[in-house]
């Protein structure tokens, strides 16, 4: 593998073969009962039903207290001061229950309790903070819910299905842990074709394995295999496997160095006494080793075990103590993991409160010493099933707590995938292959519209469109392009890298596994999320780009002039998919999260309550000066967004039209606009913005000709836009329940998408890491921007049609007219001045 095409052909290859052990994993994170995932969907399912929002429950809490008064403005009719008595997140709710005293007694929840934004360290709690929940409902919905019962379901839902995953994806972990323990050289060559033959005899020697090679069954070795249970339930932390020449590999799932060769018996019994002489590695196995940490008896009796080994007063001694606790194994390593995994889950939830132990305790009339097991939402260990495969704690980099209170769903599952992916990275040699964006491209997910297009209609065009021109590089190619094969006209630079030559100018490519075509890419982004550019040689050896039929049936532009155009990523994005809409605003928010990750944001350390300013809202107090945007372990909260994402309409409303709820609006606009003001900008991404008539934005003034290409729009209020099309789509229709097909609603005349292309803006900041409403995937722009309109369409689909509005951003002209961007209504400065009670409001986003 000397020239650098080579090596891309073995890069092309690899993934190939990599690509089902991809979808298994994709599999495996999509359908694991994950206790603290199921309650999540839960919780966020019960705000739904009783707000009609998809709120995050991360963001909402349950307080009791110990005293309340009358109030004829919240919700609840209630109010209270102080801290209260018990304080959990819907999550914990869920999980937890209401207190034994309140099964019986519900009416009091409602006096005595209530769902609030705010933490257990506010001074007040009213109708500024509420949720509209009344607690007796909510613990009807958790009778009804019965959640450990669910739990159960759900595990066995995933053993029954995904049991042969399961031991695939374990072969695979373990041909990685191979071939690193290779590397370092904790296990010699013999040795690691011992282990490959204890996954398939096919993998004796060094071959690519395949997906068929893993589904047989691997009982073909010549090792012998045996575990180390240390106590009632352990789960497998030690497993010894003894070749045919006398030599002892150490397996520990676990542990970042998982395999360990050794001479002899007596010589991996001597390295496990030394380790477990060092306290923390002796921890570390009595943690790993049981998955109840409150199962304090069980753990005791582990660590008096492990001690003893350590104790030994000799090598000899050690090895004759570790032989005590020696099992036979059998010949499937792989069946008795997936085995034990599953076991494991079981045993979990038989340890959550169920409706029937529940009622058993109210009868007798006190909580049994199993309702403990769990008490304060107490984190169970760490799954093996995850350990076994790949995703150990210290390579998914989130301790089990941090997994349990402070990591959003998507975090916890993207971490997971990209730690198992890790294995599949390992297994199939592709560090060797040495291009920096292999593991990209092997953790690339392909969005929507790369998955479900039929390119057997698209026709070649005879130049370049605006969007793939946007995409031209001055990149000076140098060498020759590859004569065959799928290289055939690829000039591959030595970073791993695509290119080819369109019409006379450079592109950067990437090789789409779905639609086994080029894509010409964002020169510094080849993953980047945007329309489908394919590309492909002609009979002439000479690139050319294929596009969809642009207009319907051959149907002229309407009479205004604005094209009508078919376009396959909208045919995509406008049918309803929540499944495939979460993973698009999931990937935005792990997109936000890495942005300010790198951000000074202030942190507020574990364990401690975060400040409150002089109105009571969260904030980190820095030099005597309030920080409402603060991280938090792994999350991030800011209650101006909170309170902004929960109640927008009302602040907007100051700026729509002058009216005042609170009466404080001004104040708030300052200080949220000073909080934004703090935070990372990004353009790095496409955004988009819908409306219709009955959200005062509409198609028809373009429609009309009242605006054109060249027009100039200013945003008059604080405006969101977002990075999920799916999205957009939803604001662009009119929400009726009665709409043909799957689309998200009826599009009519008034039905206008806002398009802000990557690049194209500068002051868009992201918040969906601080957002009640995380997947809306929102980017905010304060008021006072300036947009010049790009270009106008009218995209039509069998089901849907609307005005498309591309927008750049600019500075502020010299001179207008001016449009508002969400009316389409000539702007009026005086008018709009007059709505506000504080000149200094309007003057800050539009000085004179």
């Amino acid at each position: 593998m000397n020239t650098v095409n080579e090596r891309m052909i073995r890069s092309l290859s690899a993934l190939d073969a990599a690509r089902p052990m991809v979808g298994l994993i994709d599999q495996i994170v999509a359908n694991f009962p994950d206790l603290h995932d199921l309650a999540s969907q839960q919780a966020a399912q019960i705000l739904r039903r009783h707000t009609g929002k998809q709120m995050d429950p991360r963001f909402v809490w349950w307080h009791q207290f110990n005293s309340s008064s009358s109030s004829a403005r919240s919700f609840t009719g209630w109010q209270h001061s102080g801290p209260p008595q018990k304080s959990m997140v819907m999550t914990e709710l869920v999980i937890e229950r209401f207190d034994l005293y309140y099964q019986d007694a519900a009416d009091e929840l409602d006096q005595r309790g209530g769902f609030y934004l705010q933490g257990p360290h506010a001074a007040t709690y009213d109708e500024r903070h509420e949720v509209r929940m009344l607690g007796s409902e909510v613990q009807k919905d958790l009778w009804a819910l019965d959640f450990a019962v669910l739990y159960r379901e759900a595990v066995e839902r995933f053993g029954s299905a995904n049991g042969e995953h399961f031991r695939v994806l374990a072969k695979v972990n373990l041909l990685g842990q191979v071939a690193g323990a290779l590397h370092q050289g904790w296990i010699t060559a013999e040795d690691a074709r011992h282990l490959r033959t204890l996954v398939s005899a096919e993998l004796a020697d060094l071959v690519m394995p395949s997906l068929a090679m893993l589904q047989r069954q691997s009982g073909d070795h010549a090792l012998t295999l045996n575990r180390y249970p240390f106590g009632e339930g352990d789960r497998g932390c030690l497993i010894s496997m003894q070749t045919p020449s006398g030599r002892f590999i150490a397996y520990l799932p676990w542990a970042e160095e998982a395999l360990r060769g050794f001479d002899s018996e007596l010589a991996m019994a001597a390295w496990l006494r030394s380790q477990l002489q060092v306290p923390g590695t002796l921890d570390n196995f009595a943690k790993v080793a049981h998955s109840n940490p409150r199962d304090r008896s069980a753990n005791q009796l582990i660590r008096v075990h492990l001690q003893g080994i350590a104790d030994s007063r000799s090598d000899e001694a050690g090895q004759v103590a570790l032989s005590l606790f020696k099992r036979a194994l059998g010949n499937d390593l792989f069946a008795w993991l997936a085995d034990q995994a599953v076991a494991e889950l079981r045993r979990n939830g038989r340890l959550l409160k169920d409706n029937a132990r529940l009622r058993r305790a109210m009868y007798s009339g006190y909580l049994s010493a199993f309702l403990n097991l769990f008490g304060g939402f107490a984190p169970l260990g760490w799954p093996m099933s995850l350990i076994l495969l790949g995703a150990t704690v210290a390579k998914v980099g989130l301790d089990v707590d941090t997994a349990l209170h402070a990591t959003d769903e998507q975090e916890r599952k993207s971490a997971l995938r990209s730690a198992m992916l890790e294995s599949v990275y390992a297994t199939f040699d592709m560090v060797d292959i040495g291009f920096t964006s292999m593991f990209a491209s092997l953790a690339y997910e392909a969005p929507p519209h790369e998955i479900d297009v039929n390119l057997g209609e698209w026709q070649p065009v005879e130049s370049a469109s605006l969007e793939v021109e946007d995409r031209a590089s001055n990149a000076v190619l140098a060498g020759v392009a590859a004569d065959s094969g799928r290289l055939r006209g690829i000039q591959v630079r030595p970073d791993g890298s695509c290119w080819i030559t369109l019409n006379r100018l450079t592109y950067r490519v990437r090789y789409s596994q779905e639609l086994a075509i080029w894509l010409v890419v964002p020169a510094d982004n080849p993953f980047a999320f945007v329309s489908l550019q394919p590309v492909r040689l002609n009979a002439a050896s000479e690139w050319e780009l294929l596009a969809p039929p642009r207009l319907l049936g051959g149907a002229p532009p309407e009479e205004t002039g604005i094209p009508v155009v078919r376009s396959a990523f909208w045919d995509t994005y406008t049918v309803k998919n929540g499944v495939r809409s979460a993973k698009l605003s999931a990937n935005s928010l792990k997109r936000q999260k890495a942005l300010l990750a790198q951000w000074p944001v202030a942190e507020l350390p574990r364990g401690q309550a975060p400040d409150v300013d002089a109105r009571g809202l969260d904030c980190v107090m820095v030099d005597g000066r309030p920080n409402y945007s603060y991280r938090y372990g792994r999350d991030f909260f800011n209650t101006m967004i909170e309170y902004y994402t929960s109640d927008e309409s009302q602040v907007n409303n100051v700026f729509r039209s002058g009216v005042y709820k609170y009466g404080d609006e001004d104040a708030y606009i300052h200080d949220f606009a000073d909080s934004l003001g703090l935070l990372p900008k990004s353009n790095e991404f496409s955004l988009y913005r819908g409306g219709n008539r009955t959200r005062s934005t509409s198609g028809e003034h373009y429609r009309a000709g009242q605006l054109g290409v060249g027009d100039v729009l200013v945003n008059t209020d604080i405006t969101s836009f977002t990075e999920n099309p799916y999205k957009v789509a939803e604001f662009a229709a009119l929400p009726e329940s009665h709409v043909s097909g799957a689309v998200s609603g009826r599009f009519d005349d008034s039905s206008v998408v806002f398009e802000l292309p990557a690049g194209h803006y500068r002051d868009a900041t992201p918040i969906s890491a601080f957002s009640l409403y995380w997947d809306e995937a929102e980017s905010l722009f304060l008021p006072g921007h300036y947009f010049r309109i790009e270009e106008l369409e009218e995209v039509k689909g069998e089901d849907y049609r609307f005005i498309k509005v591309t927008l750049r951003q600019i500075t502020k002209p010299a001179s207008g007219p001016f449009y508002d961007l969400r009316t389409g209504l000539l702007f009026d400065d005086a008018g709009y001045r007059s709505r506000f009670k504080s000149a200094a409001v309007v003057e800050r986003f539009f000085p004179t």
